[in-house]
C-alpha cells in the first residue's frame, strides 16, 4: 500500500515537473535576452538620466555597468566593456566606473 502511494506521488510529481519545465526555460530565456527595441529604449533613457545627473553635479553612471545590470549577455558582447564588468563584479570599481578604495580591517 505504501509503495503504491509512493509510486503515485512520484508519477504526479514527474508529470507536474515535465509540464513546468518549458515555462521555466522560456522564462529564463526571456529574462536574459532583450530585444533591440528594449536595448534602444534603455540606451535612450540611460543617456537622458546621465545628462540630468551631470546637470545636478552628480557623477555619470558607467554605460558598461548599466548595460550589465540591464542584460549581461548584451553587455558582454561589447568587447570594450568586458574588463570593466569583471572589475565591477570583483568589487574593484563602482557603478560610476570609479576605483573602489578598500579599507583595511583593523587588527
Amino acid at each position: 500500500m505504501k509503495r503504491a502511494i509512493a509510486s503515485l506521488l512520484i508519477l504526479c510529481f514527474t508529470l507536474f515537473c515535465l509540464n513546468c519545465l518549458p515555462v521555466a526555460v522560456g522564462g529564463l530565456l526571456l529574462k536574459s535576452s532583450s530585444t533591440k527595441k528594449q536595448q534602444r529604449a534603455f540606451l535612450s533613457t540611460f543617456y537622458e538620466t546621465n545628462l540630468e545627473r551631470e546637470k545636478a553635479g552628480l557623477l555619470p553612471l558607467d554605460i558598461c555597468i548599466a548595460k550589465h545590470l540591464f542584460d549581461s549577455k548584451w553587455a558582454m558582447k561589447d568587447g570594450g566593456c568586458k574588463k570593466r564588468i569583471y572589475a565591477y563584479i570583483r568589487g574593484e570599481i563602482d557603478e560610476y566606473g570609479q576605483e573602489v578604495v578598500k579599507k583595511e580591517k583593523p587588527k
